[in-house]
């Protein structure tokens, strides 16, 4: 399955069935990037376990705490055959999201690393250890910072000098 339209025909199998917004875009080479944007955060397990079943694989996940307008976003990028689908999901200050490592055990440092650099909480986890960070250092401390996973994640550079121009400019 490497034809660009067979692609596009899983993920909007998938999109038609969660509530969200589905795009997708596609290169000269065959390879598609699609978003699916979920209405409820409540729906995160549904559609990774919907992606699962049509042989994606988890890449990586990104947060962006407070962008827009006081809302957390989350965003899990899925490989199928070289194309991308990015789930984007928004978390209200103080919600939560499901875990979804029983079905991508990959996910485990990544959401340990938004709970810890972003504050956002995660349920249903077996191990919420803290990866860099003491204890002792507040949680929403380095939510003005840029972690690792979003610099090396092409997808979201537009994200990235969102975030650089609103910093430097609050810095004035």
């Amino acid at each position: 399955m490497n034809e660009a339209s067979d692609i596009i025909d899983l993920v909007a199998s998938v999109a038609r069935t969660i509530p969200g917004e589905f795009s997708f875009d596609g290169d000269r080479h065959g390879r598609v990037t699609a978003w699916i944007t979920l209405q409820n955060s409540t729906d995160l397990v549904a559609a990774a376990r919907a992606l699962k079943a049509i042989g994606a694989r988890l890449s990586m996940i990104t947060a962006l705490a407070g962008q827009p307008e006081g809302i957390n976003t989350i965003a899990y990028h899925f490989d199928i055959d070289g194309s991308t689908v990015t789930l984007k999901v928004g978390v209200e200050p103080g919600g939560s999201v499901e875990t979804i490592v029983p079905l991508y055990r990959n996910a485990d440092w990544h959401e340990r690393e938004f709970m810890e650099l972003y504050d956002l909480h995660v349920s249903g986890r077996a191990d919420s250890r803290r990866l860099f960070l003491d204890e002792t250092v507040d949680r929403r401390v380095m939510q003005r910072l840029i972690p690792l996973s979003v610099l090396s994640n092409a997808a979201s550079t537009t994200m990235l000098f969102e975030k650089l121009i609103v910093d430097r400019e609050k810095s004035r």
